[in-house]
């Protein structure tokens, strides 16, 4: 049911406007906020506006704008080859984020402590971390392949040694982005429009 009604928000004008702006604004916040720490590490805030609009739209929206922002972030300031891995991350993020949030009737801190939870071991630190190894850990496809066991241990090698490094960012990010998330959804529910918006939809804010 949430899938098929979130599928239904593309067949409105007010909600394809609405996502865009949206979109807009976390490629803007991806341009002017996010800090490169290391070649693999980097902090961002573009949380913020995929969760509103992953909780306006739902899970199925959530994904196609999170592979969009994804591909037209690449287009727009290109920081390396296109890799298909993190836009599968930023869709199965904006899934999860959209299937949690999506018309329900209260946002907890509980609720959205453990989506948050959810997107960071399952997308942050196993998702991401795979294909940053697999990227830039084994330079050779084939061998996974022609010699799976020279591969995979290049792959563990190169994830060991970031893992930690990125554990630890999240770790630091998790609470702050927990309570800013929690405050900043709770508080778009409250806005008179989106309030009339929500109830209309189904939703009761």
């Amino acid at each position: 049911m949430r899938l098929k009604e979130s599928a239904k928000e593309f067949g409105s004008l007010k909600s394809l406007v609405a996502m865009a702006m949206l979109l807009a604004l976390r490629l803007a916040l991806g341009f002017v906020t996010t800090v490169q720490v290391t070649e693999n590490l980097k902090i961002g805030f573009t949380i913020f506006p995929t969760t509103v609009a992953c909780m306006l739209f739902g899970p199925v929206a959530g994904a196609v704008m999170g592979g969009t922002a994804d591909i037209l972030g690449l287009m727009l300031k290109p920081t390396g080859p296109f890799f298909p891995g993190y836009t599968l991350d930023s869709m199965v993020a904006g899934f999860i984020y959209g299937y949690s949030f999506y018309k329900r009737e209260k946002l907890t801190v509980v609720r959205v402590a453990l989506t948050l939870a959810t997107v960071t071991v399952l997308v942050n630190l196993c998702m991401t971390t795979s294909w940053i190894c697999i990227q830039y850990g084994v330079k050779d496809f084939s061998l996974f392949f022609s010699d799976s066991a020279a591969a995979w241990q290049s792959f563990f090698a190169k994830f060991r040694a970031i893992f930690w490094g990125r554990a630890i960012k999240n770790a630091c990010l998790y609470p702050v982005n927990t309570i800013g998330v929690y405050f900043l959804l709770n508080a778009v529910r409250r806005v008179p429009v989106l309030r009339e918006y929500m109830k209309r939809s189904g939703t009761k804010a």
